[in-house]
């Protein structure tokens, strides 16, 4: 298991250079779409090309999906109207000034981008560790993953980054929460959370000019999210053991 998670860690990086490059060459504005999104995407074509017959991507389109979608949506905004409550609290600044391109516009290129990261991400390598692992154990890793994936942050500081990785992965434990008992819908429900994120990131807050305050906010935000979801699903299997623990009468 190791070795496949490195491997597909390593192909993803390689791509995540080559499409960096790409998009410099080309230049498709950044703040319109990263072409790097797409690099988990590819890297789960690399693993079904070499492990072909135990690569499974969970991406199915189910009634199930839409209403797991609309959850975590839903805490999405949320956590991020918490986010700008401290923000004004505070005093700080939180909202935008403008957007760059239309917001229809954003709306279609985040979702594209993001399913080409959850692809990757959350339909490939969560279901796969969670062969072995808990769910929440399979969240931390990913998000860890997940968050170091984004080394562009190494250039705003050690402290910027790290306070991304913390968010990045308190936001993966919602989601492996919220993806239990999904039957495979994780593609759908997984690109309906990461797009949210992103467009309430662009339309509230500019955290990716290396600010601390924003970044700091919603790593705390996200990371009291995080147990919150996760004491829920505890008490809830609690209570199924315990169900399953009682004697049936009989007659």
């Amino acid at each position: 298991m190791f070795l496949r998670v490195l491997v597909f860690s390593l192909v993803t990086m390689v791509f995540s250079g080559i499409l960096n490059a790409l998009q410099a060459a080309t230049g498709p504005s950044p703040e319109l779409i990263q072409l790097v999104q797409f690099a988990p995407a590819l890297g789960v074509g690399v693993m079904f090309l070499l492990f072909r017959r135990t690569t499974r991507v969970d991406a199915r389109f189910t009634p199930p999906a839409l209403e797991r979608s609309a959850l975590i949506v839903g805490i999405v905004v949320a956590a991020m109207a918490v986010s700008v409550l401290v923000h004004v609290i505070a005093g700080r600044p939180w909202r935008a000034d403008g957007l760059p391109f239309p917001f229809w516009v954003l709306v279609i290129t985040m979702v594209i981008g993001a399913a080409g990261e959850e692809l990757g991400w959350r339909a490939y390598l969560q279901p796969y560790l969670q062969t072995r692992f808990s769910v929440l154990r399979s969240s931390l890793v990913v998000g860890v993953l997940w968050g170091f994936w984004h080394i562009g942050g190494f250039e705003h500081g050690l402290a910027y980054m790290g306070l991304f990785v913390v968010m990045a992965t308190a936001l993966s434990v919602v989601m492996g929460a919220v993806l239990r008992g999904a039957r495979r819908t994780n593609l759908v429900v997984a690109t309906a959370a990461h797009a949210a994120v992103n467009l309430s990131l662009i339309l509230l807050f500019t955290e990716e000019d290396g600010n601390l305050f924003p970044m700091a906010v919603l790593a705390v935000v996200w990371t009291i999210a995080a147990v919150a979801v996760s004491s829920v699903q505890v008490r809830r299997a609690v209570e199924v053991e315990d169900r399953a623990a009682r004697p049936v009468r009989l007659g």
